[in-house]
């Protein structure tokens, strides 16, 4: 590794070492105080969760608070998870564990591990999805996909970040990938997170719009006979955590992977609906569509089409 990469590495993991030294109520001051700037920058983030809302949000319900409030309570939650995370990552476990206070549902989690078929966990991008790493160190061990930072000194530390807890993160690989269906066939558990915008997919409805979503998830199901839970990671009005363990659809197991992927953005929708404020709406998740279809996230540009 380079001097300068060394630096990096150290400057960067003294500075989360310092963040997670905080108590969890500052962090999250600071967090809210990120949010309410952002809202009031207007900026990218900003602008991307705004978009998402008005977009997707009308699509399941009339009782939603004003886009404009949600958003700005969106880019909160945003901010929250992030000044959350270095504790997370670098905390007294002990300490972060006790912030989980609630775990709904937690008997379909432990059938399906006493079960002798592996265990997919669908964690999307709301709350905070680094807690899991925590929790899910109470039932045991898992694999979970990871995606290497762009930096080289980031690298290393979120390597050794990601597996104190004794979990095994494998790469966005071929490698990686096989672990991943070794693991469940072993019957094991394995974690990723389906909601992000993949290099190659189907395009099937998220909040009723398409939205390129990657088929791994079937894939791995069809393979491996594993079973699936959606499991997310939100806080409560105390700031503390409550996990909430949802069965899918029966049509995950569908082996029409256009069936099996729509029944996965499904379960992210219902997870998605439990707090609509807590999710991910800063992530462009709609920047690519089908041909033909207008662009969304165009601020300040005139309109485009796909």
């Amino acid at each position: 590794m380079p001097p300068v990469v060394k630096i990096m590495a150290v400057l960067v993991q003294t500075l989360l070492y310092l963040l997670s030294l905080l108590p969890r109520k500052v962090t999250q001051g600071l967090g809210t105080f990120v949010g309410i700037l952002n809202d009031r920058l207007d900026t990218r983030s900003a602008r991307v969760t705004k978009a998402n809302i008005e977009l997707c949000l009308p699509a399941f319900s009339d009782e939603l608070p004003d886009n404009g409030e949600l958003s700005r309570q969106s880019l909160i939650e945003t901010g929250k998870t992030l000044l959350e995370t270095p504790a997370i990552w670098l905390g007294d476990i002990e300490r972060i564990d006790s912030w989980i206070q609630v775990v709904h549902d937690e008997t379909l989690l432990q059938s399906h591990l006493s079960d002798s078929a592996g265990l997919l966990v669908l964690l999307p991008h709301m709350g905070n999805w680094e807690l899991f790493n925590i929790f899910f160190r109470r039932y045991g061990h898992m694999t979970a996909l990871y995606q290497p930072p762009r930096q080289d000194y980031m690298r290393k530390v979120m390597q050794k970040v990601r597996e104190r807890h004794g979990n095994h993160m494998v790469p966005t690989t071929r490698s990686g990938l096989k672990q991943l269906y070794k693991t469940l066939n072993d019957g094991g558990t394995v974690v990723i997170l389906p909601d992000q915008v993949p290099a190659s997919g189907k395009f099937v409805p998220f909040f009723g719009h398409p939205a390129l979503t990657d088929v791994l998830a079937s894939r791995l199901l069809q393979k491996t006979g594993a079973r699936a839970l959606g499991i997310t990671m939100l806080r409560n009005d105390k700031g503390l955590f409550e996990a909430h363990i949802i069965a899918p659809g029966s049509a995950i197991y569908d082996p029409d992977e256009t069936i099996s992927t729509h029944a996965v953005n499904d379960l992210m929708q219902v997870c998605a609906e439990i707090a609509p404020s807590q999710y991910q709406w800063d992530y462009k998740r709609f920047r690519e569509r089908p041909a033909g279809s207008e662009k969304i996230y165009r601020f300040n540009k005139p309109p485009g089409i796909h």
